[in-house]
């Protein structure tokens, strides 16, 4: 399918549901016995974070009222600017599906992986934000140096990670394998459809 039109179905699923977690939960199982690869499912859970944002600023529409279509508002615009940076160049698209094969990695290895990504995406890093956004309501100079150290500590840990950090947590080898297994998952559902998909030739002389 194509990657556009696969967008639309998941902001199409959604709207019916009214939940992208519905959209996202019932399609993810298909990704994990190989029925659809990831490149697939990636622009659907795009479509289905958009879907989800209509149905709130429907309802916000039904209610009228400043508060809730601000909220509705900057809750679509959100969605759709993350889809306008990350989804119409497709070297673009390859961060969040290789930061997506990266977890999945560690997750196979380590069960708490994910709930530790959860911790820190949802929970620490937005009471960072907040902070450095309250020291800003306290002193602009204090808040510009803090922001400054915060993203040379963030440039130093990305540095630290990619050289050798990430082989301290999964070796060379698990990480080659595992990489190597994955890739073998996502060509397994073509090469069986070109094994199975009977040839020309042989429905010709069947048919004889």
């Amino acid at each position: 399918m194509n990657v556009y039109l696969a967008l639309l179905l998941g902001i199409l699923i959604t709207i019916l549901v009214q939940s992208s977690s519905i959209t996202t939960s019932a399609l993810t199982p298909l990704c994990g016995v190989g029925v659809l690869r990831l490149e697939q499912m990636f622009p659907i859970t795009l479509g289905a974070n958009v879907g989800t944002t209509l149905t709130g600023l429907m309802a916000a529409l039904a209610d009228l009222k400043a508060e809730s279509l601000q909220i509705a508002l900057c809750h679509l615009l959100f969605n759709i600017v993350g889809i306008l940076i990350w989804f119409p160049f497709p070297f673009m698209r390859q961060v969040p599906l290789s930061a997506a094969r990266t977890l999945g990695l560690y997750a196979s290895y380590y069960r708490l992986s994910p709930l530790l990504y959860i911790l820190v995406a949802f929970v620490i890093v937005p009471l960072i934000c907040l902070g450095v956004s309250s020291l800003y309501d306290v002193s602009i100079a204090g808040g510009v140096i803090l922001t400054i150290l915060l993203v040379f500590a963030l440039i130093g840990f990305e540095v630290f990670w990619c050289m050798k950090g990430c082989f301290l947590v999964l070796s060379k080898h698990d990480r080659e394998e595992g990489e190597r297994q994955l890739a073998f998952a996502n060509a397994k559902p073509e090469k069986d459809y070109v094994e199975e998909a009977p040839q020309p030739k042989q429905t010709a002389e069947a048919a004889m």
